[in-house]
């Protein structure tokens, strides 16, 4: 089965595409993508689950605060994440499930060290397929 996301080249940046048939599974699929820039999904065990909320005034900007939020937890709480499961989902209000383990240096190799979600090329529609959606970093 494909991942869900492609990594995409960009001169200054790394970005990523992810797909899913709901919304909710490209928020996922978003949100493995981004962990597997900074680390092998397949290091981290799905040991304890961290609950995530966050809110904005659109679904493209709750897309990029959702990134954020799990980036934060990556880089002042040292967590990793590998499974995620989105229990609610509107325009403006995400509430998740996120399941990984604290980051240990014997287990884990960080690829990436990745500063901040961008807005620089944000996408996020609805296909015929489903669901895209295209998102930067600042490394």
């Amino acid at each position: 089965m494909a991942p869900g996301f492609r990594v995409l080249e960009h001169t200054a940046d790394v970005g990523f595409e992810a797909y899913g048939r709901t919304r909710e599974e490209v928020f996922a699929n978003a949100a493995r993508a981004l962990m597997s820039l900074l680390i092998d999904l397949e290091s981290v065990e799905p040991r304890e689950a961290v609950e995530v909320a966050v809110e904005a005034p659109d679904a493209p900007s709750l897309l990029v605060n959702w990134l954020s939020e799990l980036l934060y937890l990556e880089d002042a709480e040292k967590r990793l994440f590998r499974d995620f499961d989105i229990i609610s989902l509107d325009d403006r209000h995400l509430k998740a499930s996120a399941r990984g383990e604290p980051y240990d240096p014997a287990r884990h190799a960080i690829k990436l060290l990745v500063k901040a979600v961008t807005y620089h090329q944000l996408a996020l529609e609805e296909t015929a397929a489903g669901w895209r959606a295209q998102v930067y970093v600042d490394i």
